[in-house]
């Protein structure tokens, strides 16, 4: 019995400002595409199930768009009589119980009896000889961990399948510092080892945590610090009980490409402006992509004289260009951004790249230095 296990699709989200020629959010189209591919490769390899392991919309009050695109992916699936798992992640679930959940329009949707949209309580659904024990996101930590202690598979199933979205403190990953996000225990986790399969939600990059536990991740990089090598969806052979390399594959989806150039490092370069249009020559794998070089130990005096228009230009051919700046104080440049950055260093976020934490901090006090200068 093979199934296909996907998670945090995240539709409806958007970022920069940059629109298609119909004006809408390019990036948010490219977490509909990305959607839509998966809804292919599923319907493509026919499994005796899909489970989607929360998140799938960015909000728990999507656009009419986001929600368009739910429906049009779910009803493909029912067409192919594929049965559909999903269950709610923390961008879904309401913050007040008095709010209606999305997931309520998705039940009523269907009249087919293939799709579950769980997100209440825990349940279990089966499917012919499959038992899945859906754990959606609560909003209370301590119901979701005695939820996960009280999971058991079925005696009379062919094969158990708990799916879960959540963090676990002995894991990092991207994904784990959102709002309303919850981390449980290694011990929490182990509580529902003997199922067959785990599949896990929330954390945004590809990670098999245990045997027969993984994050898909997500289907698009939401953020510079998820530096996965690929976005995929996970198919599982439960009848295979060895758990190698046959018994789980990976299958890319196309997403948007995320590019960080070398670093360029300010103090020893003669012209930044030069070293920065360098950096683009002749890189066709730019054209269209997100990108990103980080400019260390930059100046304010060498900031300003930057010419950013010839910069910008060089990098027009793609999607989005930035410059993520690590200022250094004019008199010195190594002892003061030293301390703060063993300061931030110390107080990064849960759940949050340090390196990217401690850049954005960078930044902001450059900015704020500038403009308390001006």
């Amino acid at each position: 019995m093979r199934i296909v296990h996907l998670a945090d699709t995240h539709l409806g989200i958007r970022q920069l400002h940059r629109v298609d020629r119909h004006g809408r959010n390019i990036r948010e189209q490219d977490f509909y595409a990305a959607f839509n591919a998966a809804i292919d490769c599923a319907i493509e390899l026919d499994p005796a199930c899909v489970i989607h392991a929360g998140d799938l919309f960015d909000s728990y009050h999507p656009s009419s768009a986001a929600l368009a695109v739910a429906l049009d992916g779910i009803k493909r699936l029912v067409d192919a009589r594929i049965p559909l798992v999903l269950i709610a992640g923390n961008h879904s679930t309401p913050r007040v119980a008095a709010a209606q959940h999305v997931f309520a329009v998705l039940e009523r949707f269907d009249r087919s009896g293939l799709v579950h949209a769980l997100h209440s309580e825990p349940q279990t659904i089966r499917i012919d000889g499959l038992a899945v024990q859906a754990l959606p996101h609560l909003n209370d930590r301590a119901t979701l961990a005695e939820a996960m202690h009280a999971a058991e598979p079925l005696v009379d199933a062919d094969f158990n399948v708990a799916v879960a979205h959540t963090g676990f403190s002995v894991i990092k990953g991207v994904g784990a510092g959102e709002a309303g996000s919850i981390n449980l225990t290694g011990e929490e986790l182990e509580a529902v080892g003997t199922f067959d399969y785990i599949a896990l939600g929330h954390l945004h990059k590809y990670d098999r945590v245990r045997a027969n536990a993984v994050y898909s991740g997500s289907l698009e990089r939401i953020t510079w610090a998820d530096d996965a090598p690929r976005k995929v969806i996970v198919e599982v052979d439960l009848s295979i009980d060895t758990f190698d390399d046959d018994w789980h594959r990976l299958h890319e989806i196309p997403s948007r490409a995320h590019v960080r150039l070398d670093d360029i490092d300010a103090a020893s370069t003669g012209d930044l402006t030069t070293a920065m249009v360098q950096a683009a020559d002749g890189r066709d794998d730019l054209t269209d992509a997100m990108v990103r070089v980080r400019v260390r130990n930059l100046t304010l005096s060498a900031q300003a004289a930057l010419d950013r228009r010839q910069v910008e230009e060089a990098f027009s051919h793609c999607l989005h260009f930035e410059i993520d700046t690590q200022l250094i104080g004019e008199q010195d440049m190594v002892a003061a951004p030293r301390d703060l950055r063993e300061f931030l260093a110390g107080r990064v976020p849960a759940g949050m790249d340090a390196g990217d934490f401690i850049a954005r901090a960078e930044r902001y006090l450059g900015q704020a230095t500038q403009e308390i200068g001006a």
